[in-house]
């Protein structure tokens, strides 16, 4: 069955840091720049490339958490329909949900693998 969700590009890659502070000076090495520090799940930062295109989010890992990969995220239209369309599929979604630090809806899943995936829907 073919899906009516319509990849957009990818909104962003997110990794869980052991260190913060390293971790941004190492994607400044690598020509990124400080888009944006916050508290969105901890202490984070939001690193882009110069044209914007390349977004990379980084948050300080807690005690619990495995410090690398945490997730990528898919740029999307209607959300709300996308998430009901992937339940009637027999998938398990969670949200969607508006996050006010960020602005926009998301929504996550996982793949068969177990790797999570996030929707994100952009209203701008």
């Amino acid at each position: 069955m073919i899906s009516s969700m319509k990849a957009l590009g990818i909104d962003h890659i997110h990794f869980t840091v052991t260190d913060l502070e390293k971790t941004i000076e190492f994607y400044l090495a690598l020509g990124l720049i400080v888009a944006e520090r916050m508290d969105h799940g901890g202490e984070s930062a939001q690193m882009v490339s110069e044209d914007g295109e390349l977004v990379v989010d980084l948050r300080q890992a807690k005690n619990i958490d495995n410090p690398g990969y945490n997730h990528y995220a898919i740029k999307v239209e209607d959300i709300e329909g996308i998430c009901s369309e992937l339940r009637d599929r027999g998938l398990t979604v969670d949200g969607p949900i508006y996050v006010e630090a960020t602005k926009r809806k998301l929504a996550t899943i996982r793949d068969p693998n177990g790797v999570l995936v996030q929707l994100v829907e952009i209203n701008d």
